[in-house]
């Protein structure tokens, strides 16, 4: 088997993690600072090759690399006050999408008793936290939701085909699995309870914004930012790490980053974050979500907007 990287790939593989690590240092925000970093880590640690042909390996070198790019251009256009990709790097945070969502997830789903015995035909069954959480996300109908709206999450299999002839086994498996697909598609998983509170003190402005983190100054060395004629001569890689870099700071939408474009960002995000805890009185789950809390504030007059005007 060759090896998983040249020596070549290797070097910029490894100057695309520092560059990603140094970037995401510069991020608005304390909680994605750390997780973005601790995320770049683990992306670039995990893949294992195992028994693939040797054209899939390459192809999947290439297909990292390039991913590893991308991410390097957006963590930059964030740090430059670009929407888009800033409010991705906080939905990654905040678990609205990624690696982090799915493992949220997880704790949702039904785990039946080891000595139950369950048909292999049987629907896949929702725990009852799982059914409060749709229940409640059906109701609030958040704004601004990156998840496909959940209008119903009851499953319902046609007892007949167009010939009016019973459904096969098989077509009653796919609709078990294309339902349970999109029922855990449309799931908006909750938010730990300090870190609901911590974003909801961010969106309402209870925490100041302290401004963007200085950056540090680039020492002049052969990986400096390339010059048009080192392009031009072709002493400088089209895909190296600082040329990526220099690429994204050029963005049409980059802006400063103020206390008042951070809160509406954090908002946005918060707006769609539901926070769930158990009632031992009615023995139910209560379940409290951002949006309400932004409209009883808008309501109430509470936000710090004294503070956003002087920005």
């Amino acid at each position: 088997m060759p090896p998983l990287f040249t020596n070549q790939q290797c070097n910029e593989a490894r100057h695309l993690l520092r560059a990603i690590l140094r970037e995401s240092t510069y991020l608005p925000d304390h909680q994605a600072r750390l997780y973005i970093a601790a995320h770049a880590v683990t992306r670039f640690r995990d893949y294992t090759p195992g028994n693939k042909p040797d054209h899939v390996l390459v192809q999947r070198r290439r297909s990292q690399l390039d991913q590893a790019r991308k991410a390097l251009s957006e963590l930059r256009r964030a740090n430059e006050g670009e929407l888009k990709p800033l409010l991705k790097v906080l939905h990654l945070t905040y678990a609205r999408i990624g690696k982090r969502r799915h493992e949220i997830l997880r704790d949702f789903q039904y785990n039946p008793p080891a000595d139950l015995d369950i048909k292999p035909d049987a629907p896949p069954k929702l725990s009852p936290q799982h059914i409060a959480l749709l229940d409640s996300q059906r109701m609030a109908a958040p704004p601004n939701i990156v998840r496909p709206f959940l209008r119903s999450w009851s499953l319902k299999i046609p007892k007949t085909n167009s010939w009016e002839r019973p459904l096969p086994k098989k077509r009653i498996a796919k609709f078990v699995r294309d339902w349970y697909a999109g029922v855990l598609d449309r799931t908006v998983v909750p938010l730990p309870v300090v870190e609901w509170e911590r974003l909801r003190d961010l969106a309402l402005g209870k925490i100041r914004f302290e401004g963007p983190t200085p950056r540090r100054a680039m020492p002049a060395s052969k990986d400096s930012f390339p010059s048009p004629l080192e392009l031009a001569l072709g002493l400088v890689q089209l895909n190296s790490p600082n040329l990526v870099l220099s690429n994204a700071s050029n963005s049409f939408h980059a802006r400063k980053l103020t206390a008042r474009s951070m809160r509406r960002c954090w908002a946005t995000v918060f707006a769609q974050c539901p926070v769930m805890s158990w009632n031992a009185n009615s023995q139910k789950w209560s379940i409290q979500w951002g949006c309400d809390v932004l409209n009883q504030a808008k309501i109430l007059g509470t936000t710090d907007e004294t503070a956003l005007d002087k920005t």
